[in-house]
């Protein structure tokens, strides 16, 4: 039997705790970390699923002291702003025992700005449980005599939340629907009552914002909350949370005419979560002997895109240091853009590009002719180590590298000139023009050079005689875009 000094304290307790201007709704202290144990439009927020479990037992110096288990269930579904949720919990307080469940539906809207609104919705039950027979006094009660009493009765939550970019601000109302749990009639007494249990309206609102340091290493969200319910005292917490890397956190949080919170925890293998939390109670008075604290656990799984979340920081671990190398070439990039953009115009039109790179090849013929009657009049002795050449149809179109049916009746003529002179060695030098980034253009003249070594190896060259060069945008044989889209040969031995 409960000693009668602590049975005062419990029924106080117990009677604060289901009278019908008191806060109904279960006391979390890792809402911070589960949001949608509260607010159901952040069911499936993440881009990844993830399940909770939460233990919660309050004032442990006082036998049947409330105690809270819940669980949750949530992700999004392919259409990212879409996300489903389940959660259920029971509350149980020696005779008193609440279980709910619910069902959360969430709609996003994308907004401008890195800006997030989404609307919650969702549908349960809540059954309220009192177990007369498990009181015992000294006299008879007609209200003992019915033993266990339950009724179950439909329950709704609603709830929005704003996001803009690290600020979140959400708004919750649960038990919108209001209704009243009636139990049985009592029996055998001269004046017949009835008991209800009113679900009362709940309004909770939070708020907090991120600061981040060295790229997101380290972490400190500062929030608070509100809980609001008619005809009964207005509470609110403010709590402060520290992370490094997204894996460890410690928290402390006060709570107004409660506790002061303490909570840590920490995140294996990037989707095993593991939390405690302990509560200090500040009541003041006799009660305060009995209200030791309270012990809250949780234990979560993130599942779904822990892949693609890793690869994610990865790569972005991996894009820091390009940051102002980015900015960089974005600024020399945009200089080009306005040189260039004379040029732009005639890039439109393809054939006008190609009627223009035939005029132009038309005026350079005279290099190859040149060559061919040196080497026919002189032969190796006309030619000078170190001297260039450049052909007439060895050119190439925008962001190409594939060899015309031009190009390679020119190469062919060099093969057979080579083949006759088999001591003559050259250099086959890949350009490009200026547009694109410098990487790119050495890449693809790099690509120009090896397509025309490639195709007069395929022609009986010895790949000794052929070695590589490639410059890139740093050498243009002029203005003219197309001049330096090309090949040139230098003389590397006789």
């Amino acid at each position: 039997m409960i000693k009668m000094k602590k049975l005062a304290v419990l029924f106080a307790v117990m009677i604060a705790f289901t009278s019908a201007k008191a806060q109904q709704v279960p006391m979390y202290s890792f809402y911070y970390y589960n949001p949608f144990v509260y607010n159901p439009a952040l069911a499936g927020a993440k881009n990844y699923g993830q399940i909770y479990l939460i233990n919660r037992n309050q004032w442990n110096s006082i036998p049947e002291a409330p105690k809270t288990m819940a669980a949750t269930i949530d992700g999004p579904l392919r259409k990212k702003n879409i996300g489903l949720g389940f959660g259920i919990y029971r509350d149980q307080a020696a005779q008193f025992n609440i279980t709910g469940g619910q069902v959360a539906y969430r709609y996003g809207i994308d907004l401008d700005n890195d800006q997030n609104l989404s609307f919650g919705l969702s549908l349960g039950f809540i059954n309220n449980a009192i177990d007369f027979a498990g009181i015992v006094a000294r006299d008879d009660d007609p209200i003992l005599v019915n033993g266990l009493q339950n009724e179950t009765g439909f329950d709704a939550n609603f709830g929005v939340n704003y996001r803009m970019k690290a600020l979140n601000v959400g708004l919750t109302v649960p038990q919108v629907l209001s209704n009243d749990l009636a139990y049985s009639s009592v029996v055998n007494s001269n004046n017949p009552s009835q008991v209800t249990y009113a679900l009362r309206r709940h309004i909770i609102g939070n708020v907090s914002y991120e600061f981040a340091f060295q790229d997101g290493k380290f972490n400190l969200t500062p929030m608070a909350l509100v809980r609001a319910v008619p005809g009964a005292p207005f509470q609110y917490d403010v709590n402060v949370m520290f992370d490094y890397m997204k894996k460890y956190w410690i928290g402390a949080m006060w709570r107004s005419q409660y506790a002061a919170t303490f909570s840590g925890g920490l995140r294996l293998a990037d989707q095993f979560v593991a939390g405690y939390a302990y509560d200090m109670a500040i009541a003041n008075g006799t009660v305060s002997t009995y209200l030791r604290g309270a012990h809250e656990v949780m234990i979560g799984y993130q599942f779904g895109n822990a892949d693609e979340i890793e690869k994610l920081k990865k790569r972005v671990n991996e894009m820091g240091d390009q940051v102002e190398k980015n900015k960089k070439d974005a600024e020399e990039l945009d200089k080009r853009v306005k040189k260039n953009r004379d040029d732009i115009d005639e890039n439109d039109g393809e054939l006008e590009e190609l009627e223009g790179m035939k005029e132009d090849l038309d005026k350079l013929k005279s290099d190859f002719e040149t060559f061919k009657k040196t080497m026919e009049e002189e032969g190796l002795g006309g030619l000078k180590v170190g001297q260039k050449f450049g052909f007439t149809n060895v050119y190439f179109e925008t962001n190409s590298y594939s060899l015309s049916p031009a190009a390679k009746s020119e190469l062919n003529n060099m093969v057979q000139i080579m083949k006759d002179n088999p001591t003559l060695k050259i250099e086959v030098g890949g350009h490009a023009d200026i547009r694109g980034s410098d990487e790119y253009n050495v890449r693809l003249s790099q690509r120009r050079a090896k397509s025309v070594r490639d195709y007069m190896i395929s022609q009986g060259l010895d790949a000794e005689r052929l070695s590589l060069a490639y410059y890139g945008e740093a050498k243009p044989a002029g203005s003219d875009l197309s001049e330096n889209r090309r090949v040139e040969f230098r003389v590397t031995a006789k």
